[in-house]
């Protein structure tokens, strides 16, 4: 079955009358087409796919019937059907008022669900946009001597991503005592190359890729009990990368090293996420999240601590019978 059929299968299931499917990446998902203005995927019997007159060149190859719509207001109120899906965490409480209200409206979640697994052709790509992103942490790396600011160093990551592919994310370029503000924005500021944190991600083919590295250019004893501590949580994470384990499995492995540190304090997130159409997608490898781990799955393994520095070292793991690197960077 395709994917399409395998949807339109879950609806009949659930007794949905109309799916309407607005996240871009759930619509590249189901049709192949990836919008680049609003558009909606009408889940019926007869699936269409609304496009703007701006995305008409774009929606020809997509595998369902295409409408061009001048008047998006107008067309969506003729959605017909008591009982309605959207996706609950992207439909905007806007949209539901102007055009759901009247309907009984339940969650589409199952996509999200479809997308956990990847499939031969989305492993090509996702491992496609890590060893770009590989070849960038490389050649931003070589920079670190000569780098003026973070910003700078920034700058030429977002440069080299966009070359090669596009960028997944903003560029994280934290150093000094900024590295121990996990979500750092780089300033214009001098680059202490004591501690430099690097988090970049390629986007390939709309897959994504994340690889976070702690460089240091001294040699100094407290980081390097640190940094030794931060790998040591990250491997004993990425064993736990196993089909059958649960998120939290991951999590605690993370955790019990560096509480045996005394560390454990200054771990200020979680241990990692689901990658693929998006940056962080599930599963979410967190002490709350009890979902079993499937063959097929990608995550990040991300440990860090924070403290008067940070480090962080994260690689991407394909979940299999064994865990297997997708991400080999130098560590």
């Amino acid at each position: 079955m395709t994917r399409l059929e395998v949807a339109l299968a879950e609806l009949k299931k659930r007794r949905i009358s109309v799916g309407v499917v607005l996240k871009p990446q759930n619509i590249y998902y189901l049709t192949g087409f990836y919008p680049s203005a609003f558009a909606v995927l009408l889940l019926q019997e007869n699936p269409t796919l609304l496009v703007s007159p701006m995305d008409k060149k774009l929606s020809e190859g997509a595998g369902v019937e295409v409408e061009v719509v001048k008047n998006f207001r107008r067309r969506l109120r003729k959605i017909k059907g008591k009982r309605v899906g959207v996706e609950k965490g992207y439909a905007s409480y806007e949209f539901y008022e102007r055009y759901l209200k009247s309907k009984q409206v339940v969650n589409l979640g199952f996509i999200e669900e479809m997308r956990r697994v990847k499939n031969r052709g989305e492993l090509k790509k996702i491992k496609t946009a890590a060893r770009i992103a590989e070849r960038v942490m490389g050649e931003v790396a070589a920079q670190l001597g000569d780098a003026r600011s973070e910003k700078e160093l920034a700058a030429y990551a977002e440069y080299l991503l966009r070359r090669e592919a596009g960028s997944a994310f903003d560029v994280i370029v934290a150093s000094g005592k900024n590295s121990a503000i996990p979500h750092h924005t780089p300033k214009a500021v001098k680059l202490d190359t004591s501690s430099v944190i690097v988090d970049l991600g390629s986007r390939f083919e709309h897959y994504a890729s994340d690889i976070t590295r702690t460089f240091s250019l001294y040699e100094d004893k407290a980081f390097s009990e640190l940094y030794e501590a931060v790998l040591e949580a990250q491997n004993a994470a990425i064993r736990r990368c196993v089909a059958g384990n649960t998120a939290r499995d991951v999590d605690h492995a993370a955790r019990e090293v560096l509480r045996e540190y005394r560390l454990e304090k200054y771990f200020l997130h979680s241990t990692g996420h689901g990658l693929g159409l998006e940056v962080h997608e599930a599963p979410r490898l967190s002490s709350q999240n009890r979902e079993v781990l499937r063959e097929g799955m990608v995550v990040t393994v991300e440990p860090g601590v924070y403290r008067e520095i940070g480090i962080r070292v994260e690689d991407m793991v394909l979940i299999g019978k064994k865990p297997k690197l997708i991400t080999s960077f130098r560590k």
